[in-house]
């Protein structure tokens, strides 16, 4: 097992363990946390709400009475239960990308939305010109299983409407054996690709053998999308695996019973001590530092395999052990990797407390502008995360996001002379309030600190939060003169801070909200805010 952590947990190790498992360490989140052990903070971390599991799905937040190619739907009502629509599905795609981001930013206090990311980049589908419905229950299949049990995962991915369109499931039969799905499965979904992972040609062909027969229902309002076997469709012959393998052989089955031939599949599968390690190794890479040593195998990745093996693959017991391990707080790891465009755009967002719009019951134009808020996080004004290179449920490739995996580099690939101006410009975007409906507000963030008005320890606070290494002291008497206007002394900035509370006038307000904008920008444009 990895040495559990007995240091001190406090303010800095909250913050370190927020940024790695939600998206941004608010300050309302590192004070509860405050008042918790590691322990109970983790099983916090790691027990979502079943709103969080089954929140309220996407919503039709698009009408033109001259354009409306999604007339059966009410306006504000959902689109999920639906019939495909060709002509509404790209309005429909966007805006459950906007409701996905929507998760992101109001997220609870704990870890579904991380992992429901991880999980996307390691299961990656890309809609294309599929169906939004489709994408909808895979973000589904994600939530539910996050936290889960892995080996049920994989089947339940295996059987996803959407997975079985992308990588082809759905055209695999016995007269015409696709094997793309059964590469993957073993290349990138279970296996991996390393030397230990010697599954041959002859076994993808065997795989693509047993997982023939798969097809999706035909819609109905009450069951949009679904898996279902077809016997008809099915190679019902003996399937022989390599000595990789151990020479196992997989029984065909006629009739209804071929559907028993990929739990077999699985089984077999699963027995392989390489599945354990390759999804430990991904954690690892995730939540911690992409550079994985012989040290940190030996230490760290094997003693995480043989947990997640002795508990069956659940997936909770190799977090928790990872998040209250000595390893995950060893002060290399603070602010060690890039943030990936989501946990920037997403994490900037939470972290300043961010001014959103809210829906509101029988306000269609709530919806309107709320699902505006949100979709500008992923797309808007060329800026967004997905002009950062970050597209949710459009990954590159089927291996996901190359920033998570691509040696050597890894997270430096998210940050290049065209996606970090774009950074930059989603910052001030929000901090010059350009967007009506999504803003930084600089008064309601600094009045949280209690510290407000002392410009030393309000720039001391702010950074604890904001950026994870320390900075110089050259840039903190830089941020303090921001604070001070150019003067010298510390009154200065307490008189102005306290004329503004006392007496909110639009001058008294403009003085200091001019101030603290100057403050976060500059904290926002230092190179280290890009870490966590």
């Amino acid at each position: 097992m990895l040495t559990p952590y007995t240091g001190i947990f406090g303010r800095e190790e909250i913050t370190h363990l927020l940024n790695r498992t939600l998206f941004g360490a608010r300050k309302g989140d590192i004070d509860f946390f405050s008042t918790k052990t590691l322990a109970e903070t983790v099983d916090t971390l790691l027990a979502p709400s079943q709103k969080a599991q089954s929140p309220t799905p996407p919503l039709k937040n698009y009408f033109n009475p001259n354009d409306n190619p999604d007339p059966e739907v009410l306006q504000g009502e959902t689109w999920v239960n639906t019939f495909d629509n060709s002509l509404s599905n790209g309005r429909r795609k966007a805006a459950f990308k906007a409701w996905w981001v929507g998760l992101m930013l109001h997220q609870e206090r704990d870890i579904l939305e991380k992992m429901v990311l991880f999980w996307h980049n390691h299961f990656p589908i890309d809609m294309d010109d599929r169906s939004a419905i489709m994408a909808y229950i895979y973000n589904r299949t994600l939530r539910q299983h996050a936290l889960g049990n892995f080996k049920t995962f994989v089947k339940a991915i295996t059987l996803d409407p959407m997975m079985l369109r992308y990588l082809n499931g759905a055209s695999n039969n016995t007269s015409a054996a696709d094997e793309n799905y059964a590469r993957e499965l073993q290349e990138l979904f279970t296996l991996g690709k390393s030397v230990n992972a010697q599954f041959t040609e002859e076994d993808v062909r065997a795989a693509a053998r047993i997982l023939t027969g798969y097809q999706i229902t035909i819609q109905t309002p009450t069951v949009p999308f679904e898996a279902v076997f077809n016997p008809l469709r099915h190679d019902a012959t003996d399937k022989q695996f390599s000595a990789f393998y151990n020479n196992t052989i997989i029984k065909g089955r006629a009739g209804t019973e071929g559907v028993k031939e990929l739990d077999d599949l699985l089984e077999m599968i699963f027995k392989q001590p390489e599945v354990a390690l390759f999804i430990c190794r991904k954690i690892y890479r995730f939540f911690i530092y992409h550079k994985i040593d012989d040290t940190v195998e030996k230490d760290v990745i094997q003693p995480l395999a043989t947990l997640f093996r002795s508990k069956n693959y659940e997936i909770k017991p190799v977090l928790a052990a990872l998040f209250t391990s000595s390893h995950f707080f060893e002060p290399r790891f603070r602010g060690c990797m890039i943030k990936s465009p989501i946990d920037y755009v997403v994490g900037l967002g939470r972290t300043f407390d961010i001014q959103l719009p809210t829906i509101k019951a029988d306000n269609f134009s709530s919806v309107v502008d709320t699902y505006a808020a949100w979709y500008s996080f992923h797309v808007f004004d060329t800026n967004g995360a997905a002009a950062q290179r970050q597209n949710l449920a459009d990954p590159p490739s089927v291996a996901g996001w190359s920033a998570y995996y691509q040696e050597p580099n890894y997270y430096r690939l998210w940050l290049d002379t065209d996606t970090y101006p774009k950074r930059i410009r989603f910052a001030a975007t929000l901090l010059n309030k350009v967007w009506y409906f999504a803003y930084i507000n600089p008064l309601t963030f600094t009045a949280q600190f209690a510290s407000a008005n002392d410009a030393d320890k309000l720039i001391e606070d702010t950074l604890k939060i904001l950026v994870q290494v320390p900075v110089s002291q050259a840039f903190t008497q830089q941020l303090k003169q921001l604070l001070l206007s150019g003067q010298t002394n510390d009154y200065y900035w307490t008189e102005a801070w306290q004329r503004y509370k006392n007496d909110p006038t639009a001058t008294n307000t403009t003085v200091v909200e001019t101030r603290l904008k100057a403050l976060y920008q500059a904290i926002i444009l230092k190179p280290e805010f890009q870490l966590m």
